[in-house]
């Protein structure tokens, strides 16, 4: 089953950061206008997150899910929630600025894009291919596999 894809409305930001952290492929734009949202969802046959009530009522994507909570927490629970229990990740985590996906780097080809002492602590690194954001399992990983979990209800653990 191929994992479902999303566009979040230009209120759903941090929304948009937590489901590619979780690997699902979702973009994302402070500026995108109604129109171009829904004509993009129509295009990739992506779902539509938003928060904005008149977006479900026009004609236009397939599948919309408007998400009530304030929380960003909640908000992925709603997302969640809404798709196949069965569907609860997309895959490898994605860059969260620019929704790309992330692949492994050698060591000593980030020593210049990482801070000293993460160079000298983290073990494995990713760049994204897209935007070449370095990412690294540092202390923040256990903060947001254990927020993932309190969400998921389940073990969260995944590289980076």
């Amino acid at each position: 089953m191929d994992s479902p894809r999303f566009i979040c409305d230009a209120m759903l930001g941090s929304l948009a950061r937590w489901l590619r952290l979780r690997g699902f492929d979702t973009l994302y734009s402070r500026t995108i206008s109604d129109s171009e949202l829904i004509n993009i969802a129509r295009r990739e046959d992506r779902i539509v997150l938003t928060r904005d009530t008149g977006i479900p009522e026009r004609k236009g994507p397939q599948r919309t899910v408007l998400i009530h909570s304030n929380d960003t927490f909640g908000q992925l629970k709603e997302v969640l929630s809404a798709l196949d229990k069965v569907e609860t990740g997309g895959g490898s985590p994605r860059c969260t600025l620019c929704n790309g996906k992330l692949a492994p780097a050698d060591r000593d080809a980030v020593a210049r894009s990482v801070p000293e002492y993460v160079f000298m602590n983290a073990t494995s690194f990713f760049t994204c291919v897209e935007c070449g954001k370095v990412y690294w399992n540092g202390s923040h990983k256990k903060s947001i596999d254990s927020q993932l979990q309190k969400i998921l209800g389940e073990n969260v653990t995944r590289e980076p």
